[in-house]
């Protein structure tokens, strides 16, 4: 945030993620590997959570929260597995992006007929985008070392982007 003083911990913070896309770009196996670990420590701090969420609701509220505690579950058996088990973790990750693609385009091609409202050419962009999203995700199925590469490099232009914004920020 622009506070015309200079801000020392967003330049700490910028060459920081500057360096951190740098080593996943050196060394990607090893990026890959973190990414793993930290989305199995995701996953296991959220499935905790909705446990302990499903327990609030269901006392305070006395609601039903059979799908929360099933992906609670999920959750938790995907964060042991990502942190326990690398062998199976890897593919597993390539393929859950890639089902998410295919997911996220036909969920977003069976609502498309309701960005029509928001203008013909803003429809047919959401079409282009979930067509190519549900593309990508076929691609990915057949092509892991592709969904590997890719999930590797976008890692590192995140962090390389974060950077930069942290050092532009600072200034």
């Amino acid at each position: 945030m622009r506070t015309g003083r200079f801000d020392f911990l967003s330049l700490i913070i910028g060459i920081f993620s500057l360096y951190v896309g740098y080593l996943i770009m050196s060394h990607p196996l090893t990026g890959l590997l973190s990414i793993v670990v930290i989305i199995g420590i995701f996953a296991l701090l959220r499935g905790i959570y909705q446990l302990w969420l499903s327990y609030q609701l269901h006392k305070r509220l006395n609601k039903r929260t059979g799908w929360l505690i099933f992906s609670a579950i999920v959750d938790l058996i995907l964060g042991f597995v990502f942190l326990f088990n690398l062998r199976v973790a890897v593919p597993t990750l390539i393929y859950i992006f890639a089902f998410w693609f295919i997911i996220d385009g036909i969920a977003e091609l069976s609502i498309a007929p309701l960005y029509h409202l928001a203008g013909k050419s803003y429809h047919w962009l959401v079409i282009i985008l979930a067509v190519l999203s549900i593309i990508a995700g076929i691609i990915l199925l057949f092509e892991p070392m592709m969904a590997t590469v890719l999930i590797v490099v976008f890692a590192a232009v995140y962090f390389f982007m974060a950077g930069i914004l942290e050092i532009i920020e600072a200034f």
